[in-house]
């Protein structure tokens, strides 16, 4: 698994790719909580973009959950955008759908942040 960060206006765009399972979830909770910390310092929201991940398990759920128990209570959402139909499934099942605003499109993810993290949002990102 792979983990990149962008920033676009108010917005924290979390980028994963590949797997995020057991061998994987600790540093990915790691980044988002490191990333939620930074966040709440800076009045930023964060946008997991999932596009690239084939796979979450529920360890990787677990990784979420953490970080969002640590941004809600100081007004931080986390957004997940763009998953892969497989994920989808697996956020669908677990009715973590429920607890994370889901977007098809980062673009529309970025949109509910804010107007000034999707007008610094391109395309080519």
């Amino acid at each position: 698994m792979k983990v990149t960060t962008a920033n676009y206006g108010d917005a924290i765009v979390v980028r994963a790719a590949g797997r995020i399972d057991q061998s994987s979830a600790g540093e990915f909770q790691k980044k988002l909580t490191d990333l939620v910390d930074m966040a709440i310092g800076s009045e930023k929201q964060i946008v997991v973009d999932l596009s690239k991940v084939d796979y979450i398990s529920s360890v990787g759920l677990r990784a979420l959950m953490v970080a969002n128990k640590q941004a809600k209570p100081k007004g931080v959402t986390i957004r997940i955008a763009s998953m892969q139909e497989v994920v989808r499934e697996v956020f669908s099942i677990s009715h973590f759908d429920k607890v994370f605003p889901t977007f098809e499109e980062m673009p529309k993810a970025l949109q509910a942040v804010s107007a000034l993290a999707a007008a610094a949002y391109t395309d080519e990102d």
